[in-house]
């Protein structure tokens, strides 16, 4: 790695650190307010980003706090023991530091396959979708909130009874039976389906887009969104 990717990497974690450190904080104030019991908490956040040694300590105040949303600091403490990393575009994940294991990567394969034969979805497009959405992270959450493997957005994930949207499981049976809605509702025709995965069909009817030589009028990033996708899925991953 030369001295520019090196400092281009360490530029991206900086970002990914504050972000995740204004996530965190308004977590925190949620649930604390402003007083003093939230410096002291937020003090032992930044701490513990830093040393070790204070992650402990971090933990066992968000455990003695007295808070009015324990969801909120339940949410605060799987984000950090999680790791989960944010960059600032819209719904895309930042994966750089993420490096899955042989057995992480047996169950995603596992689960894949399992539910694209349910669904009559191919398994190699489900693949492409997941490298582009997460670079098979699975506790991949993006600025946006989508979270997981395929980037289900909560409304989703509530829509189809999801417990737990960064199970590996149902993480994937949630965006492969999302998939087929899309594939279903354009005729099999993949591209289109991309495009309403990643861009929503609402947005698609207001663009007044009714074919493929339509994806021009998309955001931006789904006009990179569809052939990245669908280059994964031509010439494999």
């Amino acid at each position: 790695m030369n001295t520019i990717e090196t400092e281009n990497l360490q530029q991206q974690q900086k970002v990914q650190e504050l972000l995740k450190m204004q996530m965190m904080e308004k977590i925190l104030k949620d649930s604390l307010g402003d007083g003093m019991e939230f410096e002291i908490v937020y003090q032992a956040m930044i701490d513990s980003m830093t040393n070790e040694s204070s992650q402990s300590e971090l933990a066992s105040l968000l455990s003695g706090t007295d808070s009015s949303n324990d969801q909120d600091i339940e949410e605060l403490s799987e984000l950090l023991s999680n790791g989960l990393t944010y960059n600032s575009s819209t719904n895309r994940v930042n994966t750089s530091t993420y490096t899955g294991s042989d057995s992480s990567m047996s169950e995603i394969y596992d689960a894949v396959n399992k539910y694209s034969e349910q669904y009559g979805v191919d398994s190699k497009l489900v693949l492409s979708i997941i490298k582009t959405e997460s670079n098979f992270n699975a506790n991949a959450v993006s600025s946006a909130g989508a979270q997981g493997l395929m980037q289900l957005m909560p409304a989703n994930s509530k829509a189809q009874g999801l417990s737990n949207p960064l199970d590996v499981e149902q993480n994937i049976k949630g965006g492969i039976e999302l998939l087929k809605g899309y594939l279903d509702s354009y005729g099999g025709n993949v591209e289109m389906a991309l495009m309403a995965y990643n861009g929503g069909i609402g947005n698609m009817q207001r663009r007044g887009v009714t074919s493929t030589s339509d994806l021009y009028k998309m955001p931006g990033e789904t006009q990179n969104y569809v052939p990245k996708v669908m280059n994964y899925y031509e010439n494999g991953i």
